[in-house]
């Protein structure tokens, strides 16, 4: 799985469902992009460049890729030229992204209510540390020089929670904006090495690549390929890194006359 840079999942499920409804009525990839440009205008620079790239002997796929959709709806589709069943894939890629739009709104709701309470006690605390805190520094002084611990962690709260607190978010934004940066730098085998190995997520993670994988399994050998055949087509050079390694992996162990299982 690569998280995609343009994270419009609903318009870009939209669009591929529509898509998938012009093929099956009989339109040409070109005619049917180019009708969704009629009817969705603000999409029409997007469509442009897909119908430019289809247009220089590009797959259906890099179109997609270079017009900034989600890398693993354009891996699905590498293969879907394939193995045939090309006009179901785009169908459920899309249908696939419009449930992951309404997923992610779910969880933003559910995030947002913890989110605002946070904000409100930071606000809260920098007006106590402004407005409050200088009339009661004296008696504070007094009481921590009578070394008073429930006076001093008071003070402590006070006056520098609101600071750590804002340290703490600068923080986490810093570290997410660096992992988000570094994550788009690399290909998809080394981003699913990378989520692999962050705990609490690893288990899904594994769960969904592997479900991604044995998909395209599927397919290919549903079109009447060998293991062999499928093993070639994860092979080619078009492939993306993370089906390639493993094809590779497949291979050694088909080298060591082990069943596949």
């Amino acid at each position: 799985m690569a998280f995609s840079l343009r994270n419009n999942w609903r318009a870009d499920g939209e669009f591929l469902i529509r898509l998938a409804d012009l093929l099956s009525k009989g339109f040409t990839m070109e005619e049917a992009i180019s009708f969704l440009s009629i009817t969705t205008p603000k999409d029409a620079s997007r469509n442009t460049l897909m119908i430019a790239t289809l247009a220089s002997g590009a797959p259906f796929s890099e179109a997609l890729l270079q017009a900034k959709f989600p890398s693993f709806v354009c891996t699905q589709l590498h293969y879907a030229s394939k193995h045939g069943y090309f006009n179901e894939t785009v169908q459920e890629t899309g249908d696939h992204l419009t449930r992951k739009a309404e997923q992610q709104k779910a969880l933003r709701k559910i995030f947002q209510y913890p989110l605002i309470l946070f904000m409100t006690v930071i606000v809260v605390f920098f007006l106590l540390r402004i407005f409050l805190l200088p009339k009661f520094d004296m008696l504070f002084q007094q009481l921590t020089h009578g070394e008073n611990q429930t006076s001093n962690f008071t003070y402590f709260i006070l006056e520098k929670l609101p600071l750590l607190f804002l340290a703490f978010l600068g923080l986490l934004f810093l570290l997410c904006t660096f992992f988000l940066t570094k994550q788009r730098k690399k290909n998809s085998y080394e981003r699913a090495e990378l989520y692999c190995k962050i705990p609490f997520v690893k288990k899904f993670m594994k769960l969904h690549y592997s479900q991604l994988f044995a998909r395209e399994c599927g397919y290919l050998i549903k079109s009447g390929l060998s293991i062999h055949d499928m093993v070639q087509v994860f092979s080619l050079p078009d492939s993306p890194p993370l089906f390639k390694y493993i094809s590779q992996e497949i291979e050694k162990i088909l080298c060591r006359r082990y069943t596949i299982h």
